[in-house]
């Protein structure tokens, strides 16, 4: 009996803790990816070409663990749902992909940098207009949740504009790029925000996440080969090369595209948008300590004090969250108790 409760009560912490850990995981991946990719794209690989790559791998990977795993609970696809996922691969991965790529051309990748962490603000203001989130600005749980956002979205970008002491020339530096690029880098980010405010609801109507997720990457593939028939005629681009690229395309398909985003899609629909968004600048922060650790930068003030922010905001955010799932779930045993009494 004893064994029983003990194995009761480790399931229902480990059900409770395992979106923090997979989306930690995620970020891990995806920092991984983005250390990979930094090398890859400077050898002058065309980033529209290896998105189709990509594309094709995430989709390969994908569909058989779909076919396998939700051939029995799969709901009947409609037309209305198949509409959802193409419109919801344009947002979260062809636009998202191609417009971050187009702004490389314009501004730097420290801007680029600067601009992703955008993601949670934007995520927090698009959950709340469609009351995805509760603001909640006159409680306490409310006002850290805010409050948490921005902390780390600042951590973020002071991890990236101090460097080595030196604020106003690395500033200065990115300001002076065109702003044409700002504005595609802006437009990618908000195209991500959309796509992760609407995957819960798409999720809710079509809960088979695996499928979702492969059909998702397929109408991806297609769309983004499209647009390499215009941008990338020339038969060069398209030749694949068989070093870090290949195992950069197998990475970014299989583990960043497939699983990460899969984790990104669950955690999205069991804890929220903001939820998955929050953890955006932890992946800025892993990149930094994998440049740290295997490429060999120095470890700055800026760096630092940006680290500590983003930890610390991103606590903030998440006791707010816990204080507020702790309310709904006390609000919720006041409604089922009275019920429960009078029907017996």
């Amino acid at each position: 009996m004893v064994m029983m409760m003990e194995w009761s009560h480790w399931r229902k912490t480990a059900k409770k803790v395992s979106p923090y850990v997979y989306i930690v995981l995620a970020q891990v991946i995806a920092a991984t990816y983005a250390v990979m990719s930094k090398l890859v794209f400077t050898g002058g690989t065309d980033p529209v070409v290896f998105n189709v790559y990509q594309f094709i791998a995430a989709s390969l990977f994908m569909g058989p663990l779909a076919f396998f795993f939700e051939r029995k609970s799969r709901p009947p696809l409609t037309l209305s749902i198949t509409c959802w996922i193409f419109f919801q691969a344009l947002l979260g991965a062809t636009l998202f992909q191609t417009l971050f790529s187009e702004s490389l051309s314009y501004i730097s990748s420290t801007a680029q940098s600067a601009i992703i962490n955008l993601f949670p603000a934007f995520t927090y203001v698009l959950s709340v207009i469609l009351r995805q989130e509760r603001a909640e600005l006159n409680r306490v749980r409310g006002v850290g949740k805010l409050l948490g956002t921005a902390v780390s979205v600042t951590g973020a970008l002071t991890l990236i504009f101090w460097k080595n002491g030196s604020v106003r020339a690395t500033v200065v530096s990115s300001l002076g790029s065109v702003n044409i690029g700002y504005a595609i880098a802006t437009l990618g980010v908000l195209s991500l925000s959309t796509w992760l405010v609407l995957q819960g609801p798409v999720m809710t109507r079509y809960p088979a996440e695996l499928s979702i997720v492969a059909m998702m990457y397929m109408f991806a593939t297609l769309q983004t080969a499209a647009i390499a028939a215009f941008t990338s005629r020339e038969p060069s681009k398209w030749k694949l090369n068989f070093d870090l690229e290949l195992i950069n395309i197998l990475f970014g398909g299989i583990l960043n595209s497939g699983i990460g985003i899969y984790i990104f899609s669950w955690c999205a629909g069991k804890k929220g948008p903001l939820f998955t968004a929050v953890f955006a600048p932890l992946n800025l922060l892993l990149t930094a300590v994998m440049e740290i650790a295997i490429v060999g930068d120095k470890l700055s003030v800026g760096s630092l004090v940006g680290s500590v922010m983003i930890v610390g905001g991103l606590y903030l955010f998440l006791w707010s969250k816990s204080k507020e799932e702790t309310t709904q779930d006390m609000e919720d045993k006041d409604l089922v108790i009275p019920f429960l009494m009078e029907n017996p």
